[in-house]
């Protein structure tokens, strides 16, 4: 009996599939590359999320979701220096009169809470605030902070619409580390009225005391985000 084209023509369709299967497998070797990790376990249990990464300028950027810009440099990872420079915060925000002071103090907190939140989590044996600080011939880091918008907030404001974002203060960051002349990691954050106490009860608190809350929020984001990154932290996935 002559075979049935149709049932010829699935045969060579079959046939076609295998190849192609098994050349696949064989120039894989039956496993696709794994990915990089993007969360992490820090040592109080938190899940640490420095997100997607994906190769860009010469690095990798990080779609973290606490950060608006995160890039870091290829190879880089926060490890292998003596000190971290941390350097007296710049500004280029627009702000009021009566946002002078507290202005002010956001740029001497930024700082601050840096070397105490980085200190516990070992990167750098030394952390320094005053560039005299730095021993001579020390392979060192510097970080520099910039603000680039700033609002005190508004306790009137908050009263009625804090918890929808209303009268919250504002603070945004761009930050920058260099070895030397060469930048190895940037990044770009917002915070305003993070913390549920300033959402649910910011009427009756201080501007000040809901902006430190906020800096210390960016600062512990971007803090977790180097130690998982210099290996600190243990992978999750």
């Amino acid at each position: 009996m002559k075979p049935s084209p149709f049932l010829s023509l699935c045969s060579a369709i079959t046939l076609v599939v295998a190849a192609i299967a098994l050349a696949g497998c064989a120039s894989t070797g039956g496993s696709s590359p794994a990915a990089s990790p993007n969360k992490f376990k820090a040592d109080d249990g938190r899940t640490i999320d420095v997100g997607k990464a994906t190769p860009a300028s010469g690095g990798t950027h990080y779609k973290n979701p606490h950060m608006e810009k995160c890039w870091v440099a290829e190879g880089f990872n926060f490890g292998g220096y003596d000190t971290l420079y941390i350097a007296p915060t710049l500004s280029t925000a627009k702000y009021q009169k009566d946002e002078e002071r507290p202005h002010e103090l956001a740029k001497e907190t930024l700082p601050k809470e840096f070397a105490s939140m980085l200190t516990p989590k070992g990167i750098f044996p030394s952390l320094v605030t005053k560039e005299a600080d730095v021993k001579p011939g020390a392979r060192t880091l510097k970080l520099e902070n910039t603000i680039v918008e700033y609002s005190k907030g508004g306790g009137a404001a908050r009263f009625w619409v804090g918890i929808y974002g209303g009268g919250q203060p504002v603070l945004r960051v761009q930050g920058k580390m260099t070895d030397g002349n060469k930048e190895v990691f940037t990044f770009e954050a917002r915070r305003s009225g993070v913390s549920a106490g300033a959402r649910m009860g910011g009427a009756y608190m201080k501007d000040e005391d809901i902006q430190v809350g906020d800096i210390r929020s960016l600062v512990l984001d971007l803090t977790d985000f180097m130690a998982a990154i210099a290996g600190k932290y243990a992978a999750k996935n």
